[in-house]
Order: structure tokens, then sequence, then C-alpha cells
């Protein structure tokens, strides 16, 4: 995807947001401390958040299969 393809699929940082934390949501949150699978979106801070040991994630950390994908 080049820039021009980006600016038109995400004319925002909300739709950049939507699009990505959809996306981590079908491939699953993994908790980078306990391993959990069970996570909520926190709204007011833009991060899921583990239900287990409260480990919060934001959307810029890569999980590994998008850092496998890239390579």
């Amino acid at each position: 995807m080049n820039l021009f393809n980006f600016i038109a699929q995400f004319p925002d940082e909300q739709s950049c947001r939507t699009h990505f934390g959809n996306l981590r949501k079908q491939k699953g949150v993994v908790c980078k401390r306990c391993q959990c699978r069970e996570h909520y979106w926190l709204t007011a801070k833009s991060m899921f958040q583990c239900k287990k040991c409260r480990f919060r994630t934001t959307l810029r950390r890569f999980p590994k299969w998008v850092r496998q994908d890239c390579s």
C-alpha cells in the first residue's frame, strides 16, 4: 500500500484506530504478561486491558502475527 492509498483508506486517526482494533480483535489479543486471551477495550485510554492481570496493550504494540507477516 502506498501513501496515497493509505490516506484514502484512513482519512483520520479514528478510522485507522477502528480498523486496526478490529484486526486485533479478530486475531485475538494475548496478554504479554500472563498470556490471558480475555481482554476488554478501554475507550478513554484507547487500549486493551487484560481481564486477569489488568496489563494494558496499545494498538501500536504489534503482535507476533503482524511482525511475521511483514518479514
